[in-house]
């Protein structure tokens, strides 16, 4: 399902571009993939079965991977980015199995503080979620659980805003695609590739095409 190489690739592509530009990189972390005892453990704690894309991902990609750069503290003026890339300053992806009992402890921490009502359409869509990814400043990446939208990722905000519930990807290996074809822009800058908030995360839209043409 998934072409590992690939993948890892762009994602060290982007780190080392990054650094040449006088971007600062964490280290980029990618385990070796997951054993299926591990994933079993990680389903009984979950109290269910993975989704069958995110499952994968762990058992041919990484049982944890972590990527991250950022611009803001770079001085360099070949990092100077046109106004509608201005709010653009990282890019960052995680996902794995700690990970995900962390993220998921934080999701349910979030409904049981704030988004308690599943019958309130603004709190449901805390709701039956399996968040992979926690972005420094408390939102989630996160694959839908419900039935009628299951597999789909979506961007849960804990601050209330318009991308709240936005479907980021149709499914996980969409999302991986899209979004690391991209550099994994963080935040919500993301919502940039979206061709106006009318698609999911797109590579191929206007604004990617100009953004990679920066990056490139």
């Amino acid at each position: 399902m998934y072409n590992k190489d690939e993948v890892l690739d762009r994602l060290n592509f982007f780190r080392n571009r990054l650094k040449e530009l006088g971007g600062f990189t964490k280290e980029f972390t990618c385990e070796e993939v997951a054993k299926e005892e591990d994933i079993l453990k990680l389903e009984e704690e979950l109290g269910y079965s993975l989704p069958i894309e995110f499952r994968k991902a762990l058992e041919e990609i990484s049982s944890e991977i972590y990527f991250y750069w950022s611009i803001l503290d770079s001085e360099d003026d070949s990092l100077s980015l046109p106004e509608e890339f201005e709010d653009i300053f990282s890019g960052e992806l995680s996902f794995g199995i700690d990970l995900t009992l962390s993220c998921e402890e934080s999701r349910k921490g979030w409904i049981d503080n704030c988004f308690p009502d599943y019958d309130d359409p603004y709190d449901k869509i805390f709701h039956n979620k399996l968040a992979f990814h926690e972005s420094e400043y408390g939102d989630f990446f996160a694959i839908d659980l419900e039935k009628d939208s299951y597999g789909k990722v979506v961007f849960l905000s804990h601050e209330g805003d318009d991308l709240n519930g936005y479907v980021m990807a149709n499914s996980f290996s969409e999302f991986l695609e899209e979004y690391t074809r991209l550099g994994c822009v963080g935040g919500e800058e993301w919502e940039l590739f979206t061709n106006n908030q009318t698609t999911p995360i797109d590579s191929a839209c206007e604004n990617a095409k100009k953004w990679l043409e920066i990056i490139y």
